[in-house]
């Protein structure tokens, strides 16, 4: 199940008529559906989404090729090797959200 599936089934849980496996249906028109992609499109974003461009961002920006002390096999070796020896996460992770906000609010403008 995706992150945004797993969110919206919390938000919103799936209901079914009493003593059935039958799911309730409802009926919205085009101004409920258009709603719903705004507040979506709104919405800060998830802790999943800023921790995955955090993590590209410190990959992208490191050098991982053996020179160093350290060198990061993957992405998210790279993200661990960061939180244990050096408190760069929190740096990546405060940017990742500056660029999700960037990004979000250039999109609805």
């Amino acid at each position: 199940m995706s992150i945004a599936d797993d969110e919206a089934e919390k938000a919103y849980p799936t209901r079914h008529w009493s003593g059935t496996h039958v799911k309730e249906q409802f009926c919205c028109d085009t101004d409920d559906l258009q709603e719903a992609y705004l507040r979506g499109r709104n919405a800060p974003p998830a802790d999943a989404e800023v921790e995955a461009v955090a993590k590209r961002l410190l990959w992208n920006s490191c050098k991982w090729d053996g020179d160093d002390d350290y060198a990061a096999w993957d992405e998210e070796d790279a993200w661990d090797y960061a939180g244990r020896f050096h408190r760069w996460q929190e740096d990546y992770i405060r940017q990742a959200k500056e660029l999700l906000t960037l990004a979000r609010k250039a999109a609805n403008e």
